[in-house]
């Protein structure tokens, strides 16, 4: 049961069911409009035509009954008879002729005779039908159409009555005409259409199901192809794309969805990149602990200079294991932040100058010339705390990527839109190759002489964060052998007054 319910909730039956719904609602309505249409059209004739037989038996009837001859009187009965055969033979409808005085009293019924049971003479029809008393103070009175119930008949009968004055030229109005037909004949014909109709829908449906069963195939076969990616996707097989086809709408679809694939095995590659780095990084100096300790073990000598010595050399792989931890959890902390980013007014110039005074001690160590050039003051908005580490991990990766005797300047001013910091040295530079990858996390332009200096090679992946963060941007031109300039953009606070 949950099947064929899954089934049939698919987008493929609910385009089909959308189809036939709108296509049967369409047909419902324009049956109903045809056989209202034919209906009125086909009474609309039968009306036209009876107010002319109407009109014709009251003419054929008007001196015979003024002339108050009861031998010519008793003759109207078969004259009327005949009248009513020669209408049935026209219209092949029972028909019923009455005639009626001026006081609304039925004189002539052509029933008299064959249905005598059911006669109406001498009946006064005027307190029945209030169309008597219209025609016979001379009112026009339209052909009406009613439904009626025979006696010992379930079935009610659509009949259509008709009114004619018989009218003398010196005595005015002295009587009138009802004529009565069934209508049976145009409810049957009504019938046939109605049934013709939905036999012809219940065609129309079946057709419909197919073919649009079969055209909703080339539209939902894209969405199937791209439901089983996904399928395959979440069972780790991040390397799926989709063929880009269909309308417009599924071709960007596609477009989009193999741009996330790409970015998610992109991802998962840097993932699992970051921790073969991270292993590889954090062993490192585990593995020097290890060897270090494991000499200090098996070492018998009394030396204490040389236990020192072991023992120095394990505390700078510890600090060099503390660093590489604190930038992982400063990256970590960063990419998991879920609280808002500091808003606060921060001046740029302040917060480099007093930055780069804890920097002064490693150039003067390294005999690098530390310049520095600050514009007006700059405000910006954001976290000096976050910001005063951008400013550190570039300057500090100057210094030691500079060698001894070279230069490293500083220069904070205002550009055409943001505030920039401008950090140069005159080091050894960046391979063109390695420009792309230079803020990746663990990436190393000289992997040897990198960890010597005791870079961890996540500082600029940090920095990169931050600015990010902050709505800046973050770049750099470099020249292998001559040195490296990094430009920081952040947007400048607007002065509110």
């Amino acid at each position: 049961m949950l099947t064929n319910r899954t089934f049939f909730l698919s987008l493929r039956w609910q385009i089909v069911l959308t189809y036939l719904i709108i296509i049967l609602v369409g047909f419902t309505f324009i049956g109903i409009s045809v056989l209202d249409i034919i209906g009125k059209y086909m009474i609309d004739s039968k009306k036209n035509a009876f107010r002319l037989y109407a009109n014709w038996v009251a003419q054929a009837v008007s001196y015979d009954y003024a002339s108050g001859d009861p031998d010519i009187l008793a003759s109207i009965v078969y004259d009327l008879q005949a009248l009513g055969e020669e209408i049935f033979n026209k219209e092949l409808e029972a028909t019923r002729i009455l005639i009626l005085n001026k006081n609304g009293v039925v004189d002539y019924d052509s029933y008299n005779i064959v249905h005598g049971p059911d006669s109406l003479l001498k009946q006064d029809l005027s307190q029945v039908f209030p169309e008597v008393k219209a025609v016979l103070a001379g009112e026009r009175v339209e052909p009406k159409e009613l439904y009626i119930r025979p006696e010992g008949s379930r079935d009610a009968k659509l009949v259509l009555y008709t009114y004619a004055p018989i009218q003398h030229e010196k005595h005015g109005i002295i009587g009138m005409v009802i004529i009565s037909t069934s209508l049976s004949r145009i409810e049957q014909m009504l019938a046939q259409v109605k049934t013709r109709v939905s036999t012809y829908l219940l065609i129309t449906s079946a057709v419909i199901i197919m073919a649009s069963y079969m055209i909703s195939g080339f539209i939902t076969q894209p969405i199937k192809e791209l439901t089983d990616v996904i399928r395959k996707m979440s069972q780790g097989h991040l390397d799926q794309r989709v063929k880009v086809r269909g309308s417009k709408e599924l071709r960007q679809l596609g477009e989009a969805f193999n741009i996330m694939s790409e970015k998610l095995e992109n991802l998962d590659r840097a993932r699992n990149e970051f921790v073969s780095n991270a292993s590889h990084e954090l062993k490192t100096p585990l593995s020097a602990i290890k060897v270090l300790t494991e000499s200090l073990i098996h070492m018998d000598v009394d030396d204490p200079s040389i236990y020192r010595e072991f023992l120095e050399d394990i505390n700078s792989e510890i600090d060099r294991l503390n660093a590489i931890i604190n930038d992982l959890l400063t990256l970590v902390k960063i990419d998991t932040e879920a609280e808002e980013l500091k808003q606060e007014p921060v001046d740029l110039v302040e917060l480099v100058h007093s930055t780069l005074k804890g920097l002064q001690i490693l150039a003067q160590k390294k005999n690098i010339r530390l310049e520095t050039f600050y514009d007006d003051r700059l405000i910006v908005s954001g976290d000096a705390v976050k910001l005063r580490q951008v400013v550190s991990n570039i300057v500090d990766n100057a210094i030691k990527y500079t060698p001894e005797g070279g230069r490293v300047t500083v220069e904070v001013y205002k550009g055409v839109e943001n505030a920039v910091v401008k950090v140069s040295d005159t080091g050894i530079g960046i391979p063109a190759k390695d420009l792309p990858h230079i803020f990746d996390r663990f990436f190393r332009v000289d992997k040897a002489r990198s960890r010597t200096t005791g870079g961890t090679g996540l500082g600029l992946s940090i920095a990169q964060k931050i600015v990010l963060q902050h709505g800046g941007n973050i770049r750099v031109v470099s020249e292998e052998g001559k040195g490296s300039t990094f430009y920081v953009e952040l947007p400048i606070k607007e002065n509110k007054q």
